[in-house]
């Protein structure tokens, strides 16, 4: 059926349940994007210094990688129970907790 002089068409009860749903599903899908867009890496490391910086990254659960961190780059990873961060050219060592941003300066770490 039509209704007289706005060109819309009556919807059925079926059919306007089927567009809530539709609407609510894509409601409750955006809300779980954002709420799971969550940052996979937990801390993160900026080399200010002018070369490129080899760091040994520890978690407290003895798992331990090698990252290079190049000139005025960032470099991400997870540290989420803390860890400890050392450059291997200088020695010098931080222990970090959670969600830390270092920053290498003149062949040392500092903690922002």
């Amino acid at each position: 059926m039509h209704l007289k002089g706005t060109g819309l068409q009556k919807l059925s009860p079926s059919l306007s349940l089927t567009r809530t749903n539709k609407m609510v599903s894509v409601l409750l899908g955006t809300i779980l994007l954002v709420l799971l867009a969550n940052p996979i890496y937990s801390a993160s490391i900026y080399n200010s210094d002018f070369k490129a910086q080899r760091v040994e990254i520890q978690s407290k659960g003895g798992t331990r990688y090698f990252v290079t961190v190049y000139n005025s780059s960032t470099e991400y990873f997870d540290c989420p129970y803390g860890c400890q961060v050392k450059l291997v050219n200088t020695g010098y060592t931080k222990t970090l907790e959670a969600d830390a941003v270092v920053i290498i300066d003149d062949g040392k770490l500092r903690v922002k």
